[in-house]
Order: structure tokens, then sequence, then C-alpha cells
């Protein structure tokens, strides 16, 4: 296999990989003016992203867009990810993208592919509460979820002020969403709120602003998967809009 070198990295990435790369790349440039952070998972996962969770993620090799990707590989209970070494400064505006897919049997539930920005200081104790800043997840909700069964794939986004002053937005049976490839994108505004993109459309805006204390972030991929789907993620791109 032909394979060249990601220089920011260090990364050996096949050609077929990175001609994907590079086609989001220029997509992406006519709508941002400083990519920060690029990954497509075909290197070393540790390298640039720290690991929770048990089972712990891991990179699959036949699936992708294209091969390879993430797979957050969390169980029933607790999700797993990965978290960025990097911490990036929120400025006048931040933004992250990424491919992801969700798949689960009908009767399944708590399989979730989704996006987080976090405070820096967020580790691995596999609660939110307290860290996360916004999220954007898809999840399905099928007839093992006693608690609400009917929901099915439902899409969340969410911001958090504070604690007590925070915005979330639920939109319930995106079963259409299932079993394909979508482009999610959060973007923090210059004027601190978020406004959550899939497949290029603007879904919604928060309607709070990030915490006025909040300078800098982590990136946060993963959250929970069980024996019923899967949920993955590639192409990520961490962006100044």
């Amino acid at each position: 296999m032909v394979r060249l070198t990601y220089l920011h990295s260090g990364y050996t990435i096949p050609l077929k990989k990175l001609s994907v790369l590079i086609l989001l790349f220029l997509f992406h440039s006519l709508n941002a003016s400083d990519t920060l952070f690029m990954d497509d998972f075909s290197g070393n996962l540790s390298q640039n992203w720290i690991m929770f969770g048990d089972p712990l993620p891991r990179i699959l090799d036949s699936l992708g867009l294209p091969p390879p990707c993430f797979n957050n590989n969390g169980d029933s209970m607790a999700g797993s990810g990965v978290i960025t070494r990097e911490v990036f400064e929120i400025g006048e505006g931040l933004g992250i993208e990424c491919d992801m897919y969700l798949s689960c049997d009908k009767r399944g539930t708590w399989v979730t592919a989704s996006l987080y920005f976090i405070t820096p200081d967020y580790i691995n104790d596999r609660s939110q509460s307290g860290y996360t800043i916004a999220t954007l997840a898809f999840s399905y909700s099928g007839e093992m979820d006693w608690t609400s069964p009917h929901l099915q794939g439902v899409l969340t986004f969410n911001c958090f002020h504070d604690q007590e002053n925070k915005s979330s937005i639920q939109l319930y049976h995106q079963n259409d969403m299932l079993d394909g490839w979508h482009r999610y994108r959060m973007e923090i505004t210059e004027h601190s709120m978020v406004n959550y993109f899939i497949d290029d459309s603007l879904y919604c805006t928060s309607t709070v602003s990030v915490p006025d204390t909040a300078e800098h972030v982590r990136i946060q991929l993963g959250n929970r998967s069980s024996v019923w789907g899967i949920a993955l993620h590639d192409n990520l791109i961490v962006y100044r809009p």
C-alpha cells in the first residue's frame, strides 16, 4: 500500500485516506481561517489522545470513511473514549467537526457517538458533571431502554454555562441518521454561543453561552457502546472559524 507521512503528527497515512483528508481540508479551508488539529485515525491513537474507560477505545482497520477509524468501544454502563493531549484556546471562536456513524439493533440501546468541548482538567472519572462545556451527540434508545424505549434515534445538543444554567435540546426519532456516515460540527462563536451543524446544515444554536471563565478546552470523543451496536468517528478537524 502506498503511504505518505503527515508532518504535523508524524503519522504514516494510506494514500486513499490522505486523498479524503485533502478533500476535507480544501472544503474546510473555505469556511475556516486556521486549522489547528487534524486526525484521520490512521496512526498511533495514544500519540495525540489520552484514552480512558474499560474496555479502552480502539482503531478499526476494516471500517471508516475510508478505513481506518476510531471506535469508542465502551460498555453499556459507562463510556470509553479519548481526550486530546493538546489544549485549545477558545479565543474569538473555536470549531470541531468529525464524521460519525451509528448503527444499533432496533431493540438495543446505550450506543452513542459524540463530540465534546470539555474543561482542560477533565481526566477519566466517567462523569461529565462539571467538566462538559458543550456536546453534540447521536444515540439510540430502543426497547432495551426501559426508561424511554420510544425515543429511538436521538440527537442531543448541550451547552453548560454552569450547572444551573444550561441549554439542552433533544430531537427524537431521527432514525434516518442511522447506518450512515454524517458530518457533525460544533462552533463556539465570537459571542461565546454554540452553533450545531450536521451535514453542513445548522440545526440549532445554544440558548446560553459557554462559561465566562472558559478560556481553553480539550476535545473528547466517545461514549457508551454495547453488544447491540457500534459508534464510529473519523476525519476529525479542530479549527478557528
